[in-house]
């Protein structure tokens, strides 16, 4: 800050024009960078809409499995349960041509 609060011409002061450059410098791969977050994020957010259907329906059969337990306390499941069945339904379900 001493470069910009003396009592110099910025315009002819070395250093100032270099500290200059480099901020511009700087500031430009800030937002290259920037630009190319923001297409991650939309990429990625148009690959999570795809999913949500799915998630949907796990989420409905887990509720289900674990809502099981209060018509008889036989039928407790654990984590894993739902997972190897949800795994099972995975490999038993036809493939989808909206989705690899």
């Amino acid at each position: 800050m001493e470069v910009l609060s003396g009592n110099k011409n910025i315009l002819t002061d070395e250093t100032a024009i270099e500290i200059l450059t480099a901020s511009k410098l700087k500031s430009n791969e800030i937002k290259e960078k920037q630009i190319i977050a923001e297409q991650t994020e939309k990429n990625i957010d148009s690959a999570r809409q795809q999913y949500i259907g799915v998630s949907q329906q796990a989420s409905c059969l887990f509720f289900a499995i674990s809502d099981l337990n209060n018509i008889d306390p036989m039928y407790q499941y654990s984590l894993v349960y739902y997972i190897d069945l949800f795994s099972q339904g995975i490999t038993k379900a036809e493939p989808s041509d909206k989705l690899n």
